[in-house]
């Protein structure tokens, strides 16, 4: 397996050691007798920066080395939405303290299930769904908004009452670009739901066909977009 691939797969592994570190050492957490509340949110932040570092090399030695795979671009940004999912559902617990509402991480969860249903239409039409900028403007807010709280949590101790309300603040800007994100992916490619058809396969030149047949053949083939 490629280096490329073996970066995104711990990304994708680091997300349930993010949520045992932080719900094992919160309240009455099934590692507070080994970890403090700080210590755990030390950990949870180095895990993320390590996440989010493996994030950006993945993409730079896939396109450097020549690495990048059908296996990679499927599973990127299932690791990414996977690990940032995981650290705000941390956040909206009561194992520190519930430092964000529900809904907002609802919102994200909503947003990659959209997109995953438009990169699966894409599939069964042939069509590759590229990445857009808006996603990646969406990935950056979400990672850096989740950095900032760890930051913030461990300054002012971690309770509620000191993180609740720049992490919402912060939230909130993260669940407009989220939202906005959805938005421009799904009229990005609205018109994979234009029809129910898929294409038909392509009957060999070498194969005999009748005039009808190569008539419907040509007609009901689309060329996938780029």
């Amino acid at each position: 397996m490629s280096l490329p691939n073996l970066l995104t797969l711990f990304r994708l592994f680091s997300a349930p050691v993010f949520l045992a570190l932080f719900i094992g050492s919160g309240q009455d957490g099934f590692l507070r007798e080994t970890l403090s509340p700080s210590a755990g949110l030390w950990a949870c932040l180095i895990v993320l920066i390590l996440s989010e570092v493996s994030d950006v090399l993945d993409g730079i030695i896939a396109r450097r080395w020549n690495q990048v795979s059908d296996f990679g671009k499927l599973l990127d940004p299932y690791a990414d939405s996977t690990f940032r999912l995981s650290c705000f559902f941390a956040f909206a617990s009561h194992a520190h303290g519930k430092w964000i509402p529900l809904w907002m991480v609802m919102v994200m969860l909503y947003r990659d299930l959209l997109v995953t249903v438009i990169r699966t239409f894409g599939v069964e039409r042939r069509v590759f769904v590229h990445a857009r900028a808006s996603g990646k403007i969406k990935a950056v807010a979400q990672g850096g908004a989740a950095f900032a709280v760890l930051v913030v949590a461990l300054w002012m101790g971690g309770t509620h009452g000191t993180v609740a309300p720049i992490a919402v603040k912060l939230m909130w800007l993260v669940t407009i670009v989220t939202v906005w994100s959805g938005l421009d992916y799904f009229w990005a490619n609205r018109h994979l739901f234009a029809g129910t058809q898929t294409a038909r396969p392509v009957v060999p030149a070498t194969e005999s066909r009748t005039p009808d047949a190569v008539n419907a053949g040509s007609s009901s083939q689309t060329p996938p977009n780029a």
